[in-house]
């Protein structure tokens, strides 16, 4: 075997050195795709910690929250939801009555079944002076009442003649109960039972 000459070496030199840089790339490559999805992880990771301090901090709070709910929610008793959605529907009218606004249309709304609260619905749409209206909206909504305005369209009648603004309102009212201790709806209790005979 000859020896190689300075140009032979100068270039075998280059090629390993070609190489070496090379293969160097790609584990820098690698190393640096590792890294930075660590990052992405680290960053999830605060979040996360952050989130759970957070809620931490919060545990006095959220347990008087719930404390609060579970002596204040009303509860059934002896009573029915189809009752208690037909006393909202009537507990309603005669306020739209008390205050002379007009109700063009009333519906019950579809009972629904919820982890932490069993709710009742009515939809009404009302006609009346503006300012009335205003303050009837106003009164619907309390932390006692467990009432909430889930759906609510107003608008001015401008076609009146009437002497006062009037306004036209689409309103859905639901009432919260505590919800049935089994968690499931009666729908869904049908449907269970259904499906083992079958």
């Amino acid at each position: 075997m000859r020896e190689l000459t300075v140009r032979e070496k100068v270039l075998l030199g280059a090629c390993i050195g070609a190489i070496f840089i090379v293969v160097n790339g790609f584990a820098a490559r690698s190393i640096l795709k590792n890294l930075s999805g660590g990052d992405g992880e680290i960053r999830s990771l605060r979040s996360q910690l952050a989130d759970h301090e957070m809620r931490l901090e919060d545990a006095p709070a959220a347990e008087a929250r719930e404390k609060w709910l579970i002596e204040m929610m009303p509860r059934l008793g002896n009573s029915t939801l189809g009752k208690e959605q037909g006393d909202l529907l009537q507990a309603l009218q005669d306020e739209c009555f008390e205050r002379k606004l007009t109700i063009e249309r009333q519906s019950l709304q579809e009972i629904e079944y919820n982890n932490f609260y069993t709710e009742v619905a009515v939809r009404l749409e009302i006609k009346g002076d503006e300012a009335v209206v205003t303050e009837w909206l106003t009164t619907l909504q309390g932390p006692e009442k467990f009432q909430v305005i889930k759906n609510l369209e107003i608008e001015l009648d401008l076609r009146s003649r009437e002497p006062e603004p009037q306004a036209e309102c689409e309103i859905t009212v639901a009432k919260w109960f505590v919800p049935d201790s089994s968690g499931v709806s009666p729908a869904e209790t049908d449907k269970e039972s259904s499906g083992e005979q079958g």
